[in-house]
């Protein structure tokens, strides 16, 4: 995880909200090691000396990396599960296409579903690839929907329609009860 080193964070976790460029970057971990695609290209290692140096060049911003295996350095939950058409229902009733992406979920699923059925999931399993999952709660929406993730242009009108509209809800945290893999087009089956 980064740690603000600027003069008034000093020591405090460094996410998109406070940095939101941050949602340029893109990483991933392969054979122990966290590779990282920066902003304008660069692909970083974690296993490269200079693998800190060369972040804090890209992200503009005083960090330092620190290796957190407690597994508390998530949300409220261990998976956020949205579904397209709650995003494409939002988008038509906010007047303006928004990105699913821009809600930060780990599932994303389509088919057939109503829009926001979600909402009702909490104390229900489910099963995808061959992760079983519970649902625990409707994500109560922070600044980060503010943020389109292909643009970084900031809309602070969309999180003042979450609230008035949706209770400030949208997606559902899920608890993940037997770990397994999820891929791309594996079925998503209720099972309790």
């Amino acid at each position: 995880m980064l740690i603000d080193q600027s003069e008034l964070r000093r020591g405090e976790t460094l996410s998109a909200r406070e940095l939101p460029r941050m949602l340029a970057f893109a990483a991933a971990v392969a054979d122990g090691v966290v590779h990282v695609k920066t902003a304008s290209g660069a692909s970083l290692r974690s296993d490269d000396p200079a693998f800190e140096t060369q972040l804090q060049s890209q992200l503009g911003h005083p960090i330092s990396l620190h290796e957190d295996q407690s597994g508390d350095n998530h949300d409220d939950a261990d998976v956020l599960v949205i579904t397209l058409p709650s995003v494409r229902a939002l988008s038509a009733e906010y007047g303006a296409p928004r990105n699913a992406l821009r809600f930060r979920p780990n599932i994303i699923l389509d088919g057939e579903i109503a829009p926001f059925a979600e909402l009702a999931w909490p104390g229900k399993r489910f099963r995808a690839g061959s992760v079983e999952l519970e649902a625990a709660k409707p994500d109560t929406r922070c600044i980060m929907t503010t943020i389109d993730p292909d643009t970084l242009e900031i809309d602070p009108h969309f999180l003042r329609f979450i609230v008035e509209k949706h209770a400030q809800l949208f997606g559902v945290y899920c608890r993940v009860v037997t770990p397994g893999t999820v891929r791309e087009g594996d079925e998503w089956k209720q099972i309790a």
